[in-house]
């Protein structure tokens, strides 16, 4: 689809993803959390109308891939914690669904130096926070982004870190 785009076309897109990444990274949680909420009401209702991938779904705690651990402290926390430790605020993603129906919560992002990228994605667990998260091709490459293999779990160690976890 992205590869069928004029070379101006393209460019624009990628000016408009740069200036969103950029735009994300000064979003503090309030601001954040509005921005999230409006797109876990409207993207499931996309899902339905479009084969676009808008949403996502996960299985259950210790039964996907990309979870990687569930700890104490609720979202905001956990939210503030990894994006102190070096991650940024995502908008530019789709949501994603547990079987329960529940939506992620939050999402952070971090953009290594070979355009690649590491999302956690952040699930209210009752108080606390179930953590997920893959590695994959950045979003500043659109292209590769929507048709390059993700790999599954923090293959970088930046979410375990910045949760002060053992490497696993």
């Amino acid at each position: 689809m992205i590869d069928a785009l004029p070379p101006y076309a393209y460019a624009a897109l990628l000016i408009a993803i740069v200036a969103a990444v950029a735009y994300q990274r000064t979003l503090g949680w309030r601001t954040y959390s509005k921005l999230h909420r409006l797109k876990v009401r409207y993207l499931p209702l996309i899902d339905r109308l479009t084969p676009a991938f808008v949403v996502a779904n996960k299985r259950a705690p210790g039964e996907d891939a990309e979870y990687l651990t569930t700890v104490t402290q609720p979202v905001q926390a956990t939210f503030e914690q990894l994006t102190a430790a070096g991650g940024s605020p995502h908008l530019l993603n789709s949501v994603k669904r547990l079987p329960d129906g529940s939506y992620s919560d939050a999402h952070v992002v971090w953009i290594h130096d070979d355009r690649s990228q590491t999302e956690a994605y952040l699930f209210d667990a009752e108080g606390g926070t179930h953590v997920y998260a893959h590695h994959e091709t950045s979003v500043l490459d659109p292209e590769g982004h929507l048709s390059d293999p993700q790999q599954d779990g923090d293959v970088r160690g930046v979410v375990r870190d910045a949760l002060g976890l053992p490497d696993s």
